[in-house]
């Protein structure tokens, strides 16, 4: 058994989410409607971690996976459940005839800033599946602050798995100096 998720975060990056389950494959790309893109999910690691926010007239795309249902606790783990997120297992996206599963923020600050490595990571999972150009230039416009914790454990896990896609200097994927 499978279920479908969509993702508009860090994990449109394929290296990314298959480090957190396995089983995930491509299905394709749809949108979310009446929703926008913020980076406003406060993480506990002090910065703003993507999440979306409801707004009428806007739209958010993103990638949708096939991932064994075995892997669904362990996705709920990486994303938070309980703690900041929660997941809405009837997720409406265009793109599909069926619901999604998908993450949304609970615990919102709106001063947060997304970590530079981690807004990049969002950028080259956009970029990937070749996301729409308008979406992927506001991501790259997006301000961000520089993570001094050069060893933190979610850095390193996702400068490697843009390595894994050949990005070998994830800066080069922010346009700003944040």
């Amino acid at each position: 058994m499978t279920f479908l998720y969509f993702a508009y975060g860090s994990n449109m990056l394929p290296a990314r989410l298959l480090g957190r389950c396995p089983s995930a494959k491509v299905v394709g790309t749809g949108v979310a409607r009446a929703w926008s893109l913020a980076f406003s999910k406060a993480s506990k690691d002090g910065s703003g971690k993507a999440t979306l926010v409801a707004e009428p007239n806007s739209a958010v795309p993103g990638v949708i996976f096939e991932i064994d249902l075995a892997e669904r606790e362990l996705l709920d783990r990486y994303e938070g459940v309980g703690s900041g997120y929660r997941r809405d297992d009837a997720f409406a996206v265009e793109g599909v005839t069926v619901p999604t599963s998908s993450y949304l923020g609970t615990s919102l600050d709106h001063t947060q800033r997304p970590f530079d490595w981690y807004l990049a990571t969002v950028v080259a999972g956009a970029e990937y599946h070749g996301l729409d150009t308008a979406h992927v230039a506001a991501l790259r416009g997006t301000r961000f602050v520089a993570d001094t914790e050069l060893g933190r454990r979610t850095r390193v896990e996702a400068i490697e798995a843009m390595r894994e896609h050949g990005i070998q200097d994830y800066r080069t994927l922010l346009e700003g100096l944040g």
